[in-house]
């Protein structure tokens, strides 16, 4: 049962991801992947069509796959949690507006949701190690760095505030970096000792 419900979830995320995907286009006619949000969700969009492939043809999830879908859970959590508790306030807390209009809905909000839910409660990934917490941060450290560097050469501007490095001071920067990755960290245990509990359940 919980098989088909993670089927099911999974599959409505693709769904909802290419929506999403389908309005940004049509609004922007490009797809902006400087932005954390875009990537999460291109990368839920990947893996979650990977992982419904797996379960349709009732293949065992490899470790490789396991790795991807907490990682891209942690990515689309910290996309939803950065809105919530970061951008949202800075806005004059429009979280209306960051939450539920055009694109926002599917990729801030619908998808998000929906992968938090079938991480811990439905999908089948075999034990999630200890040495996961670390290894499903490494795209957004990617990410991270990625940006960084592409700020300070004046390639890329943001595309988030907490991102301009040199409209800030160095120790702005620096917090920055400890609050954002340290919330991923959160998150990471957090998706990791919930999924565990669950799915000791089974």
């Amino acid at each position: 049962m919980k098989k088909r419900i993670s089927l099911f979830i999974n599959i409505l995320i693709i769904i909802l991801e290419i929506i999403g995907f389908i309005i940004s286009y049509k609004t922007n006619n490009y797809i902006a992947i400087q932005f954390y949000t875009e990537d999460s969700n291109i990368l839920a969009l990947v893996i979650c069509t990977i992982f419904s492939i797996y379960l349709i043809f009732n293949k065992q999830i490899p470790k490789w796959l396991s790795i991807l879908k907490y990682a891209s859970t942690i990515c689309l959590t910290l996309t939803f949690l950065v809105i919530i508790l970061i951008l949202a306030p800075m806005f004059n807390f429009n979280y209306v507006g960051m939450l539920f209009k055009g694109t926002m809905l599917y990729h801030h909000f619908l998808c998000p949701i929906l992968a938090i839910i079938t991480f811990i409660f439905f999908d089948n990934l075999g034990n999630i190690e200890k040495d996961y917490t670390i290894k499903g941060l490494y795209l957004t450290f990617i990410y991270a760095i990625v940006l960084i560097i592409l700020n300070i050469i004046d390639i890329v501007e943001g595309p988030y505030p907490f991102l301009m490095v040199k409209k800030q001071s160095i120790l702005a920067s620096i917090i920055w970096f400890i609050i954002i990755i340290g919330l991923a960290y959160f998150i990471s245990y957090m998706l990791r000792e919930l999924y565990n509990k669950f799915n000791r359940r089974r």
